[in-house]
């Protein structure tokens, strides 16, 4: 676990040096985050404002030589946006909550520790799942190192809601891992990740409910499955869910249709119409012809994606809540088409953990015993008879 740390603190520290070009470690987003990480800390609204705006922008001066009065008015902007925008964020108070802390003990340099930590805590997590699906030596390692290198490591290591849901989708993974040996630990470990999902990023901690809810019921019909295992992975995933969604009524958070429109309105600076859903279906189909067109350019990602699921995937019933978490990302993407980088994060998540698996040899202590006579001398020989003496 100590070289899994180190692999993860090398890791964050190499994707934060800006192997992208023009790219920096916040973006627009972050300026929302931010802004409630410092009121968590204290600070009256316009002092938290100001602060989140040199933040970000001290950030895209240094990586991506945007003009500061630009970049200031863009972010002073983008607060100044409607309160039906502002309550996307104000639903997700964990991640904000997490980076007060850190600001509190360590000033405006705390945000990015915290990232720093929440990512150690994935690449551990990860570590800690591979063991528990069997992977030998230190091919747990390479599942954290290809966390960093895929698509999912450049996300996580940004001031974004990404860096925060990432430990707790890999903690979902983990207590799915041991449902099947340790189901109390199990248990306790889902409904914790749940609980901390449902802070950060209500959306995915919903569809990860609603997707492993799917796959509890669908191995409950299979006779072949271990049913004591399917029924715990109902019941959590029914009784998570049931939570989330009357807290998510109860605190009137944003709700699918509102995603849309945020969408479709220009995050809601334009009016919504009778025809929204009808242009969003056409927005889906523009993307998804261009995000082919443009995917095309990396068909490496598309070969490691594809490996990666069918190294989890091979494993039989195992594998269907993995699938379920990687289907979040597809989902989001469906919800949300835009910026597939980010959208896609959970199933990276996932092909991290995959790719390991395809290639190393299963333990010896799963392949079948051999059935030998007991011996004293040595192997081959006959158990010698008993003696008696006086």
């Amino acid at each position: 676990m100590i070289v899994a740390a180190v692999v993860a603190l090398i890791g964050v520290l190499t994707l934060w040096a800006g192997p992208i070009d023009g790219v920096g470690r916040a973006e627009t987003d972050t300026v929302h985050y931010t802004q409630r990480a410092y009121q968590f800390a204290g600070y009256d609204h316009t002092t938290a404002t100001t602060k989140a705006v040199r933040f970000v922008c001290d950030d895209e001066a240094d990586y991506t030589n945007a003009p500061r009065n630009i970049c200031e008015g863009n972010m002073y902007g983008v607060l100044g946006f409607p309160p039906q925008y502002q309550a996307i964020f104000r639903a997700r108070p964990g991640f904000p909550a997490v980076m007060s802390l850190f600001i509190r003990a360590f000033g405006d340099q705390g945000i990015y520790l915290a990232v720093l930590l929440l990512q150690i805590a994935t690449g551990l997590l990860l570590v800690l799942t591979a063991r528990a699906l069997g992977s030998p030596g230190l091919w747990p390692l390479a599942a954290e190192a290809a966390y960093f290198l895929l698509p999912s490591g450049f996300v996580g290591t940004r001031v974004l809601s990404e860096a925060a849901s990432a430990p707790g989708l890999a903690a979902l993974l983990y207590a799915v891992a041991l449902m099947g040996r340790r189901r109390r630990a199990a248990i306790t470990m889902a409904v914790t990740a749940f609980a901390w999902l449902f802070a950060v990023r209500a959306a995915d901690a919903t569809l990860a409910a609603a997707f492993l809810l799917l796959v509890g019921l669908a191995a409950l019909a299979v006779r072949k499955t271990d049913k004591e295992w399917a029924k715990a992975l109902t019941v959590t995933s029914l009784a998570s869910l049931a939570v989330m969604i009357a807290l998510s009524a109860a605190m009137s958070w944003p709700t699918v249709r509102q995603g849309i429109e945020d969408t479709m309105t220009n995050h809601f600076t334009q009016p919504a119409t009778s025809e929204m859903y009808r242009r969003f279906l056409s927005l889906e189909v523009r993307f998804w012809r261009a995000f082919a067109t443009q995917i095309s350019a990396g068909a490496y990602l598309v070969v490691l994606a594809a490996l990666g699921i069918w190294g989890v995937a091979k494993r039989g019933w195992t594998a269907a809540p993995f699938l379920a978490v990687a289907a979040i990302g597809g989902a989001s993407l469906l919800l949300h088409p835009g910026d597939w980088t980010r959208m896609l994060a959970p199933m990276w998540i996932v092909v991290s953990l995959g790719l390991p698996l395809l290639v190393a040899r299963r333990p010896e202590a799963e392949a079948e015993p051999e059935l030998r006579l007991p011996t004293q001398a040595g192997v081959g020989e006959q158990p010698r008879s008993p003696t008696l003496s006086p």
